[in-house]
């Protein structure tokens, strides 16, 4: 197992194949020039011999037409001399095929001395015979041109075959072709480790994290600026959200403990208060009815929390239509005016004209309704809370303003998380799930929902929608 486990990393190492990669490319690029520069050279012989060999013929072949036979055998005579002309092998062939005179290089020519036996005795007798030098070392090369009387000129050479000539470069080619394919691949590996760094990095943090479980482990950032650069940055980027939603779940999951246990607390204490038999049947009826109103508290989270989890999976159903977005608001502020005589807290809606909207009346009367309820929650007694709509360009705003504490800056970026509720917030009864439901509900229509503090304190709780066009929204709303 100890062999087994190297084995298999360096099998499956991205390094190691982009090496193989590389080495074997470059070796194929390496090879096709070599083989272009072998048929290259090759040919440029071949081409350069026989090029040789026609001016040759050609000389004599002028040689012979102004002065004959007799002119032709002085030429040659006078440039047997030289050694391009001592290999050359010339041959003048009759009309008929027979050979009419000829020259033949020395070297073709082969001796074999023999004894013989005669009456007296033994005598040397020398034997010629020709040899054409054509194997497969020597290649014959053989050119000819017709004469005006009939007669064929031909005139040949052997030389170094072509394959033997370009021996000592095929082997210089295997030795260096190998050095450089090995140096490559070894350059390249090194290379390719050093680019995929960054990826064993993103896996052995990846694998510390399923390990340990430690989610605060992050990719150290590659020095240079490229592709797997940004991949790293990328991967911490989605670690960094990833430890940001599991940190939500946790205290999402830790509001909606502290928010059930409450109502399940009572709800139990209740059902226990109703078992007990000194109460009689009118404590018995009124601790059933305390069970429903909890049970009411309970499905209204549960409720809540579907919505919100439609509404950002874009799935929450939308009944729209013209409507007016002041008649709304004023609707709301009226659901809550006798809870804000009761606190008390003055509570007022200020409308510009009409502004009209294409939406779901009463998902938008829900969201409106929760911003009121939520200014009036947070407005201390002798405060105000107000509702203002009016129309901005292209787009319908409100705005619901209170005289409270207003909400930290630390905490502006999350009070319109699900489940989020600040610090000043754990007094107030609640679920911390109205912003978040305002939040997905104004999304849903195509709007926005955003909140900052007033100037002179106090909350400002602002959402903007598409405003609908006059034509669109036809008879008056």
């Amino acid at each position: 197992m100890s062999f087994k486990t190297p084995f298999n990393r360096l099998r499956r190492s991205l390094a190691l194949r982009l090496s193989l990669w590389f080495a074997a490319l470059f070796a194929i690029g390496f090879s096709a020039i070599f083989a272009l520069l072998y048929w290259t050279l090759g040919r440029e012989l071949e081409t350069r011999d026989y090029e040789a060999l026609q001016l040759r013929l050609q000389q004599y072949a002028d040689i012979y037409e102004a002065n004959g036979l007799q002119g032709l055998r002085e030429r040659v005579a006078e440039d047997s001399q030289g050694p391009h002309v001592r290999s050359l092998f010339l041959r003048l062939v009759g009309p008929n095929g027979g050979s009419v005179w000829g020259k033949i290089p020395p070297d073709w020519i082969e001796s074999d001395v023999q004894r013989v036996a005669v009456p007296f005795g033994w005598v040397e007798q020398r034997n010629y015979k020709l040899r054409v030098p054509r194997d497969a070392e020597q290649d014959l090369t053989v050119v000819s041109r017709a004469l005006a009387d009939g007669d064929l000129l031909q005139v040949g050479r052997s030389s170094d075959n072509r394959a033997v000539l370009l021996a000592p470069l095929r082997r210089t080619f295997l030795w260096i072709g190998g050095a450089v394919v090995l140096i490559g691949f070894g350059a390249g590996y090194l290379a390719a480790r050093r680019a995929t760094r960054p990826l064993r990095d993103v896996v052995t943090t990846a694998r510390r994290i399923i390990t340990t479980g430690a989610l605060d482990a992050r990719v150290p950032s590659p020095r240079r600026d490229d592709d797997v650069a940004e991949l790293v940055r990328a991967f911490n980027t989605v670690l960094d959200k990833n430890a940001g939603l599991v940190r939500a779940m946790r205290e999402s999951l830790d509001n909606v403990a502290h928010d059930l246990r409450t109502p399940l607390t009572r709800l139990r204490g209740t059902a226990e208060l109703a078992l007990q038999p000194a109460g009689g049947a009118g404590a018995q009826t009124e601790a059933l009815a305390d069970c429903v109103e909890q049970v009411d508290d309970v499905l209204r989270l549960l409720r809540a929390l579907m919505e919100i989890s439609e509404a950002e999976a874009g799935m929450m159903k939308l009944d729209r239509s013209a409507c007016d977005l002041g008649e709304l608001a004023r609707a709301a502020v009226g659901l809550y005016g006798e809870v804000a005589e009761a606190k008390p807290v003055a509570l007022g809606v200020e409308v510009t004209g009409k502004v009209p909207v294409f939406a779901d009346a009463t998902r938008l009367r829900q969201a409106i309704a929760n911003l009121v309820d939520n200014a009036v929650k947070y407005t201390p007694a002798g405060g105000r809370a107000l509702v203002h709509v009016t129309a901005a360009g292209a787009e319908a705003v409100l705005a619901v303003s209170d005289t409270g504490p207003g909400v930290p800056v630390e905490e502006q970026s999350r009070v319109w998380e699900r489940l989020y509720r600040g610090d000043t917030s754990r007094s107030q009864r609640g679920l911390g799930l109205g912003l978040s439901l305002v939040r997905v509900i104004v999304e849903a229509h195509g709007g926005r929902a955003t909140q900052h503090n007033a100037a002179t304190g106090g909350a400002v709780f602002e959402v903007r929608l598409p405003l609908l066009a006059p034509k669109e929204a036809g008879a008056p709303v």
